[in-house]
């Protein structure tokens, strides 16, 4: 016989229960809940009217018999609580299935159903639990012997995160152990070292750890080792225990050896051997200096290079040996390259014009009177054209030949517009002769030199010609056993630069740049060359890949030549006849730009090379094409490869 028993007192029962099942929400009334032996769906109906939730029920409630007995009076909310602990103690759940809708199913479902948070500590419910440090996979192992049977944890190695299922008020329990858990529970510790070198401690460190974790082991394992090169200090972080067992491991192998050799030989891969030994050995002289006789035993130290394998022999203490050990690492590293473009833009422009009037004015005797003008400059020479007339006319064809030929010269060395005429008139010779000319030059010369050269390296590009000058001439007593001293001189396009790359990959570049060629000559006997030089010497800095202007010459020279008969040319109009005029101008533009571009790497240095080399390649497509065949042949007959173009486009399958 089914028993219900809901006291409190008996008009207030009735009006709880009245008021329980008009209520929306909860009710804050006290209530006594006395039952024996019910079906569980009874419970349910009670524990509805009391909350105003409602429950959907499995068909396996239905089987489920249930008995609660109180004798305090409770609120709905504990009320409630009691309920959820029943429904756990026969197997079953209540999932939140809406707004105050509960589902009443066996734990077995619940736990796939669960929501992210639900009332009460009887709920069951889903938790995502993110850890910062411990390991999401160990942490699921350790936690799961403490869920409920129907409890679940899954680990999410990706994002090192938990997703836990189970009651409220265990998962509230296994929070706790978890925040325990997950906290920073490593030390670090550094280490210096006295014989040892820090980086071969660290290999040595590292692998130890590596088989640990290979075979399972816990010798060395959650342990990170880091060389310090400078200090020669090993730094160890991890657990303390495996700290520890490293810090015992590397004052082992540290420790001072009697019998240790004291002869250490480098190998260098950047720096120049024989530029590095001079600084180890002011070095070692300096700590030799420092040491105290007490420290150590005297050892004689030694430091030489090995040209051929580019190495460095140091014979030292040990404390001696780290240290130049530790020179020698921070020498050696692979120092940019610059890669240096110089631009030389020279422009002239030359014009000249020369107006002359020669007239011969002459009787063909001795005694006769003679009047000409000739100016020296003029061509042709109107007195070498009147004796060959005059010889020709008068004269046997022997003496006439030298006159010719002077003729022949005279007209052949001219230029531009000639007129004249000439002849007899009786006894008297007679002959005018116009010149005038006009000369335009302009010329257009660029050079692009440019050199690839290390950091602090100096670079020296040279295309030109050597030339002998005369530097000293002895003639002797009575110019007998004469001499003269001579020197080649270097002329033609001259780039000499070093560069020093800055902070925010400025360039700072010390340049010496020149331009030269013969001009001309001076003496007869001895001539000595004159030289067309121009040069630039100049410290500038630059931006990477940034063109910037050295210097230049702007240049304009004007000339104005009036050759004339004193008085004669002078005369207005008429005194034309008696002069002769010439103009001159000349401009000379003279710029010099450079652009430094900074090579750090291999494939900077292939970039510079295929953009130069396709620049040549370009260049020969534009000519016809020569039996001796391409550029690219060329290079790889004499190389056994292609150029840089055609590797850059080789891509690795």
């Amino acid at each position: 016989m089914t028993k219900r028993i809901l006291l409190a007192a008996a008009a207030a029962l009735t009006a709880t229960q009245f008021a329980a099942a008009q209520a929306p929400a909860p009710s804050q009334d006290k209530h006594v809940l006395n039952l024996e032996d019910v079906e569980l769906n009874t419970l349910i109906e009670d524990i509805s009217m009391l909350t105003g939730y409602t429950f959907v029920t499995h068909p396996d409630v239905r089987k489920a018999r249930v008995s609660v007995v109180s004798q305090t009076p409770m609120s709905t909310q504990e009320l409630f609580q009691v309920f959820l602990t029943t429904l756990r103690i026969q197997g079953f759940a209540a999932v939140p299935a809406g707004k105050d809708t509960y589902r009443i199913v066996p734990r077995a479902i619940a736990s796939t159903e669960a929501p992210m948070s639900g009332p009460g500590a009887n709920a069951f419910i889903t938790e995502v639990i993110k850890l910062n440090r411990a390991n999401a996979m160990e942490t699921a192992q350790m936690i799961k012997p403490l869920l409920d049977s129907q409890g679940q944890v899954v680990a999410n190695t990706a994002t090192n995160t938990l997703v836990v299922v189970d009651y409220a008020s265990n998962l509230e329990r296994v929070r706790r152990i978890i925040e325990t858990v997950d906290r920073d529970q490593t030390v670090t510790e550094t280490i210096p070292l006295a014989n040892v070198p820090a980086a071969e401690m660290e290999t040595v460190l590292t692998r130890l750890q590596g088989d640990a974790g290979g075979q399972g082991g816990q010798t060395i394992n959650r342990l990170s080792a880091v060389a310090s090169l400078t200090s020669n200090s090993i730094i160890l972080r991890g657990d303390a225990t495996s700290v520890d067992r490293a810090k015992r491991v590397a004052l082992e192998l540290d420790a001072t050896n009697p019998q240790r050799d004291h002869v250490r030989v480098i190998t260098l891969n950047y720096a120049d051997a024989a530029e590095v030994v001079p600084i180890l050995e002011r070095v070692a002289n300096s700590m030799a200096m420092q040491r105290s006789p007490a420290e150590t035993a005297p050892v004689s130290q030694t430091i030489a290079h090995h040209g051929p394998t580019n190495s460095i022999v140091i014979s030292a203490n040990p404390e001696t040996i780290l240290a130049m050990e530790r020179v020698v690492t921070a020498l050696d590293v692979r120092r940019p390259q610059v890669m240096v473009e110089a631009i030389i833009v020279e422009m002239s422009d030359d014009a000249a014009r020369e107006l002359g009037l020669q007239f011969l004015l002459s009787g063909t005797g001795g005694d006769v009177p003679f009047a000409s003008t000739n100016f020296s400059r003029a061509a042709p020479n109107l007195l070498a054209l009147t004796g060959a007339l005059v010889t020709d006319a008068f004269s046997d064809p022997a003496s006439a030949n030298p006159f010719r030929d002077a003729a022949i010269s005279s007209l052949t060395g001219s230029s531009g517009l000639t007129l004249g005429f000439g002849g007899t008139s009786g006894d008297n010779l007679f002959g005018v002769i116009l010149n005038a000319v006009q000369d335009d030059t302009s010329s257009r010369i660029l050079s692009t030199p440019f050199g690839m050269t290390l950091n602090n390296a100096t670079s020296a590009l040279i295309v030109g010609q050597e030339i002998p000058v005369t530097t000293g001439q002895v003639l002797g007593d009575a110019n007998s056993n004469p001499f003269r001293t001579v020197e080649r001189k270097d002329i033609g396009i001259q780039l000499e630069v070093t560069p020093r790359i800055g902070e925010n990959d400025t360039v700072r570049l010390d340049i010496r740049q020149e331009v030269s060629s013969v001009f001309g000559s001076v003496g007869t006997v001895t001539p000595d060359l004159i030289l067309d030089k121009r040069e630039i010497r100049a410290s500038v800095l630059a931006d990477d890949g940034e063109i910037i202007v050295l210097g230049g010459l702007v240049e304009q020279t004007d000339t104005l030549r009036d050759t004339k008969v004193p008085v004669l040319g002078d005369i207005p109009a008429v005194g034309r006849l008696f002069r002769s005029e010439g103009k001159a101008a000349t401009r000379r533009n003279l710029m010099v730009f450079i652009r430094p571009t900074i090579v750090r790497s291999k494939a900077d240095a292939q970039a510079v090379t295929q953009q130069k080399y396709l620049y040549v390649q370009a260049e020969e497509l534009m000519r016809d094409q020569r039996p001796g065949g391409t550029v690219d042949q060329f290079v790889r007959e004499v190389l056994g490869t292609g150029g840089p173009a055609s590797q850059a486009v080789q891509t690795p399958r």
